[in-house]
């Protein structure tokens, strides 16, 4: 639904000077997350930021960006900060407007249901119980293990085995690899090399084109896994797909898009969230203690169902609050179809908006000591005083996460099951920092933690805490 733009002032938007010609290219690329914090916090709600010869508006104000994702949601399209992701995604959910994308969004859509998705649970505590047994050998070994692998493996594995069904752990080591460099790669840096056309052999057009073909063979064996076998929920779905005007099936290029869209959107996502909650946990032992008390309770020790993580509103909350402070996709790019006006600025038409959980997520005007660790803020009582679009981990509107179910499923069920058998540190020395160009708020260096079994440490045990900060 697109509104009619309202009466536009004609004050100018504020924001930082820059310098000639870059702007504040330079603070873009030294920290963007870090940069866009400072941005809110020096100019307000509504910033003008020019990036070399582009321009875009940071909106935080959260009925203006009630106003992008949902009131006004048409006038707002992927636009041209998405065009990275394409290179690697081609035009699948994530990257694609209108008929098209919704066409797509109908055909997975039933997988992704809230009482769908329960189907998923024994495969998330299959995979995790499988992770925590490797652990109980390197526990035993003393050995520390990265938390970024081993989230990412966990993830991956979980929602190829439960939308696909395929076991993709031989592949995990390379797919790794060729992920780290997609992520890097789907976030504007500005260096030239990202302004030079595809066919020009650089070193970063041979790694894209050499990990597209890596994706392309895994989508096609997938598809030939489904064929022999009939396995795999959503590859039902996806091979069964048809255009909704022509009645044709997808074709094979619409086909790998789509895979490889909910591929690493899917799996990269919750295991970043995974990551951070663990972290805050490990880094608050107040926290970890309360939430250990509930899992004992409503568990006894048992493995989580599907039903179980309705009866762990605390665990929630401590999710909830993670993603507060670290949601996995931290910006949300929009360009403006037509002029529009918000937080009573005008917004030219075909201007660049961006949309950060991590900024407003952090707004002081909305946000008590907002850098602090405090799952109570998500007790219902509190939610029902803050104003809407205030927080929004998945986004909001017609484009909200489809997977938001899933994963927040997945990260309740996973650290249940961490917490009941492991407590974790880490590694003294530790400064864990985000805030790099990334389409992710991964950490910026591996995640090195010790693993403590809860029946040699007993409940209430402390671990050594770290700094963790953009």
């Amino acid at each position: 639904m697109t509104s009619t733009p309202r009466t536009s002032t004609a004050r100018p938007v504020p924001g930082p000077r820059g310098i000639p010609v870059l702007g504040s290219l330079p603070q873009w690329k030294k920290s963007t997350a870090e940069f866009l914090l400072r941005v809110q916090r020096d100019h307000g709600e509504i910033s003008r930021i020019k990036l070399g010869p582009q321009e875009v508006y940071l909106v935080s104000d959260p009925e203006a960006v009630g106003r992008v994702l949902k009131d006004n949601n048409g006038n707002y399209v992927r636009g041209t900060l998405y065009e990275q992701f394409r290179i690697v995604m081609g035009d699948g959910l994530l990257t694609t407007d209108g008929d098209f994308w919704k066409a797509h969004r109908r055909a997975v859509q039933p997988v992704f249901l809230r009482k769908a998705v329960n189907a998923v649970a024994p495969y998330v505590v299959d995979a995790t119980r499988e992770m925590l047994d490797e652990w109980e050998e390197r526990a035993r070994r003393g050995e520390p293990v990265d938390l970024v692998t081993e989230t990412l493996r966990l993830t991956l594995v979980t929602l190829s085995r439960s939308l696909f069904g395929y076991d993709v752990r031989p592949a995990v080591p390379v797919l790794k690899d060729v992920v780290d460099n997609v992520i890097e790669v789907m976030f504007k840096h500005g260096s030239v090399t990202e302004m030079l056309p595809s066919w020009i052999p650089t070193k970063r057009n041979r790694t894209i084109a050499r990990d597209r073909r890596i994706f392309t063979r895994l989508v096609t064996e997938i598809r030939e896994h489904h064929a022999a076998t009939g396995e795999g929920r959503l590859m039902e779905l996806i091979e069964a797909a048809t255009d909704p005007v022509t009645g044709q099936r997808w074709t094979d290029d619409e086909v790998r898009d789509e895979m490889l869209t909910i591929y690493l959107a899917g799996h990269e996502t919750t295991a970043v969230s995974l990551l951070w909650t663990l972290l805050s946990v490990a880094n608050n032992p107040a926290v970890q203690t309360e939430m250990d008390d509930e899992i004992a309770r409503v568990l006894g020790g048992r493995e989580p169902g599907a039903d179980d993580v309705e009866e762990l509103p605390y665990t929630r909350q401590v999710i909830d609050e993670s993603l507060r402070l670290y949601p996995p996709i931290w910006v949300y790019p929009r360009d403006a179809v037509a002029a529009d006006e918000l937080g009573g600025y005008h917004v030219p038409a075909g201007s660049s908006v961006l949309l950060s959980p991590l900024v407003s997520h952090r707004n002081p005007r909305h946000w008590d000591n907002p850098e602090a660790f405090d799952p109570h803020r998500f007790d219902p009582e509190r939610v029902k005083e803050r104003p809407r679009m205030t927080y929004f981990p998945f986004g909001a509107g017609a484009r909200m996460c489809i997977g938001n179910f899933m994963a927040l499923l997945e990260l309740r069920i996973a650290v249940a099951m961490i917490s009941q058998r492991f407590r974790l540190s880490l590694l003294p020395g530790n400064f864990i920092r985000y805030g790099d160009t990334s389409v992710s708020l991964r950490p910026m260096s591996e995640v090195l933690v010790r693993l403590h079994p809860r029946d040699l440490d007993g409940r209430h045990g402390q671990a050594p805490s770290v700094a963790v900060g953009a």
